[in-house]
């Protein structure tokens, strides 16, 4: 699918050479890796392409700085991640639908035409975090709706791990009485079982927000990265369900160069 940045393991091996600090060598980082240093050359220019600090010298490369973004090769789930989409929803319909597995975490960077509850629009400018997650729970379509109040209290809990008073009330996550999260919920199979279900969250962290709503950045007065914001939430969530739904996430990644 066009637009679809993809796990990486010479993308996550150069970036842990790199974060050992210092100059690395190219024939290095090829040997450890064991590809060519041609390969390195390129992975190393996507990287900078997507916003890494990446100095190329006579001597190698030094890591400057990161864009501390949810990028697949920076987190520990099965992942793929977007710069701009109509909706994360949409796309991760038609993967599940070509039996992408369990799991599976779709990031955007930015929605176009964000959906919420009962046919709203989300806002989703850059800065926020919006994702969807496909699961193939083992339950009745008739009874998807249960794993609403599961996935909201991972929102509100990891909120609080930032001090963050979140209150999950109908269809999303509050601070006092103004929307933080959203989410949204879809399914697809028989009456008697699922296929897949696609749970989709917008969570306002940095991002313009409108006047009803608020941010992270807003109540912290700082903008926590996106990154962390993700490693945190993405593990409350496969948590929460994981328990809920007796099925835990598997480690598995079919990443590609």
């Amino acid at each position: 699918m066009r637009g679809l940045i993809k796990d990486s393991p010479v993308k996550r091996g150069i970036l842990s050479l790199l974060r050992e600090g210092g100059t690395v060598s190219g024939d290095r980082i090829a040997g450890d890796l064991g590809v060519s240093r041609v390969s390195v050359w390129k992975h190393v220019r996507e990287l900078q392409t997507l916003g890494y600090g990446i100095e190329a010298t006579g001597r190698g490369y030094r890591l400057v700085s990161t864009p501390e973004k949810p990028y697949p090769w920076e987190l520990d789930v099965r992942s793929y991640y977007l710069l701009k989409t109509p909706s994360t929803m949409g796309v991760a319909g038609k993967l599940a639908e070509n039996g992408e597995p369990n799991w599976t975490f779709i990031i955007a960077e930015e929605q176009t035409a964000g959906r919420g509850r009962r046919g709203r629009r989300w806002l989703s400018k850059k800065g926020g975090l919006y994702f969807s997650v496909i699961l193939r729970p083992r339950m009745r379509l008739t009874d998807v709706e249960s794993l609403v109040g599961p996935s909201l209290e991972a929102v509100a809990r990891t909120l609080r791990d930032y001090k963050i008073r979140a209150e999950v009330l109908e269809g999303g996550v509050y601070i006092g009485g103004r929307k933080i999260a959203g989410l949204l919920l879809e399914a697809a199979g028989e009456l008697d079982m699922v296929r897949y279900t696609i749970i989709g969250i917008g969570l306002n962290v940095s991002n313009p927000v409108p006047d009803d709503a608020t941010s992270m950045a807003r109540v912290l007065g700082r903008a926590p990265t996106l990154l962390e914001v993700s490693v945190k939430l993405f593990r409350e969530l496969t948590v929460s369900l994981g328990t809920f739904l007796n099925q835990p996430p598997e480690v598995e990644s079919d990443a590609e160069g």
